[in-house]
């Protein structure tokens, strides 16, 4: 899959999402100047194109294009910061779908199946920025705010670019999707009889 954040980049977006979550520790940087009401404006945006209005998201922006990686666009950067600002806890290794598709304490998964497969087939960005904010309040807010923000913007790019040719290994969906499956489908009957009562 390919990274459409470098690791550096992905580092300053959790430098900007920490500077949205603590007033009293303020970051150094283009950060500096964040607070919870710019994270308050970002989570009243009804429409990915509310967020391109917003101070935090452009400061995002210019951080990002001074890094080291490769250029994101900034409506997709918009559909991105939108939904990051619904995390409220940073979990480093914290996998989106996988944790969507774990089991919240009913032997039930976070989000249901039918719930996670209408992420999956959104048909228009309005449409995913909104199931994606559902998906991470399902998760109580907790998920790895890098890898999420690179999963959003793959998302964004298969949505407007789509490529036929290339792998379906290779597609955030099959990824989303073998990550899910892999946390909510009950483990076969072989493997629960190797299992000591």
């Amino acid at each position: 899959m390919k990274q459409f954040l470098s690791e550096p980049q992905q580092a300053l977006v959790v430098l900007w999402w920490n500077g949205l979550q603590n007033e009293k520790e303020r970051p150094a940087g283009p950060f500096a100047m964040l607070t919870h009401g710019d994270r308050a404006q970002l989570r009243r945006c009804a429409l990915p194109d509310d967020v391109l209005l917003l101070s935090s998201l452009h400061r995002l922006a210019q951080a990002l294009q001074k890094a080291d990686g490769p250029a994101v666009p900034l409506s997709a950067l918009a559909l991105a910061a939108g939904v990051l600002s619904h995390v409220t806890d940073h979990i480093p290794g914290k996998d989106f779908a996988r944790a969507l598709g774990s089991k919240n304490g009913t032997d039930r998964p976070c989000m249901s199946e039918l719930r996670f497969q209408q992420l999956q087939t959104c048909r228009d960005e309005v449409a995913f920025f909104r199931q994606a904010r559902r998906a991470v309040d399902l998760l109580g807010g907790t998920t790895d705010v890098g890898r999420l923000a690179n999963d959003l913007l793959n998302w964004v790019h298969e949505y407007r670019q789509p490529d036929p040719a290339l792998p379906p290994a290779q597609r955030l969906k099959l990824r989303w999707a073998t990550l899910y499956y892999q946390a909510a489908l009950p483990e076969s009957a072989d493997e629960q009889a190797r299992q000591p009562s």
